[in-house]
């Protein structure tokens, strides 16, 4: 506080607790993706206030940021550091949600935050073209060559495609596979050579 001419000024700063809105569940861990389009989960550390307290803490979900058309603002403890909740209705696949909390001190100073946003995705990528072979696509192979396949046009409107897994397989039986899916990360080509597969 400080005395100026009889006058005194109160700096109006609200509530602190590290200026983050996480989205999802596990602590310390920001989702940007989900597959639930009827849940929606955030987390925070707790609001303080070392001059007047925290009295209240607000929180409501939207499809856009500070939006509350999802979740109407409702109201928590004030030591409050969660919310996890089912929707009656269910998010559109594809959108984006935002989760924002406001915490009042007792002066009545509003700290507002919202989360980055997490988009609901609930359906898979839609398949592409699988290509035996390096260039064109073969039926017939010696069996002491090496066996490579590319893939193209995979896609995921929603979420974008973050990996892949390959697997080399008996064709008259499918349930052999001498080489087991394997992840290759966002390679768009494989060669396979004695069960060691090499990412090109």
């Amino acid at each position: 506080m400080l005395l100026l001419n009889n006058f005194s000024f109160v700096a109006l700063v609200g509530p602190v607790n590290g200026g983050q809105i996480l989205d999802g569940t596990e602590e310390g861990i920001d989702v940007d993706i989900q597959k639930s389009r009827t849940s929606i989960a955030a987390h925070w550390n707790a609001f303080e206030d070392l001059e007047s307290d925290v009295v209240r803490v607000t929180w409501c979900a939207g499809s856009s940021p500070d939006a509350c058309d999802l979740v109407e603002k409702t109201e928590l403890t004030s030591t409050s550091t969660s919310v996890r909740k089912v929707l009656v209705e269910a998010i559109r696949n594809g959108q984006r949600y935002y989760i924002t909390v406001n915490a009042t001190n007792g002066a009545g100073v509003v700290t507002s935050l919202t989360s980055d946003g997490v988009t609901v995705d609930e359906t898979p990528p839609s398949p592409g073209t699988v290509i035996d072979g390096n260039v064109l696509d073969i039926d017939y192979m010696n069996g002491e060559q090496d066996v490579s396949a590319r893939w193209l046009n995979f896609e995921d409107f929603e979420s974008g495609i973050m990996s892949y897994q390959i697997s080399l397989c008996d064709a008259r039986n499918l349930s052999f596979c001498p080489q087991p899916f394997t992840e290759v990360g966002q390679a768009t080509n494989v060669t396979i050579s004695g069960m060691i597969h090499m990412i090109q």
